[in-house]
C-alpha cells in the first residue's frame, strides 16, 4: 500500500504533499482544488480532494477520519459526501 511509505505528516500542507503523491503513483495528475476538511461530531472529520485522471476524467473522494487522543485511528474511503456522512455519523 501507498500509505505505507508516505511520509508522516505535520499539518495540512504535508499531508496535501503525500496525497498528490499517492495519485500521482496511480497516474493521476495534479488535485483539481485544495482537499476540504469537515469536522462531524467531536472525534471525525470528513475530508474530500478531486482530480483529473490522464484520460481527463474528473475524480472525488471522500474519507472519513477518527481521531482518538489526537491521532487518526481509522480512515473509511467513501465514494460521495453522503456516504461519508452517513458512516461518520453511523459509526
Amino acid at each position: 500500500l501507498w500509505r505505507k511509505e508516505a511520509p508522516e505528516c505535520h499539518g495540512p500542507t504535508e499531508a496535501r504533499d503525500v496525497l498528490q503523491l499517492a495519485l500521482q503513483k496511480r497516474g493521476g495528475v495534479p488535485l483539481l482544488e485544495d482537499p476540504e476538511f469537515t469536522t462531524v461530531g467531536d472525534d471525525k472529520v470528513i475530508g474530500s480532494a478531486a482530480w483529473l485522471a490522464p484520460d481527463g476524467s474528473r475524480h472525488q473522494r471522500f474519507q472519513v477520519l477518527t481521531f482518538r487522543d489526537g491521532k487518526i485511528v481509522d480512515i473509511q474511503g467513501c465514494t460521495s459526501r453522503r456516504d461519508a456522512e452517513r458512516f461518520a455519523k453511523k459509526h
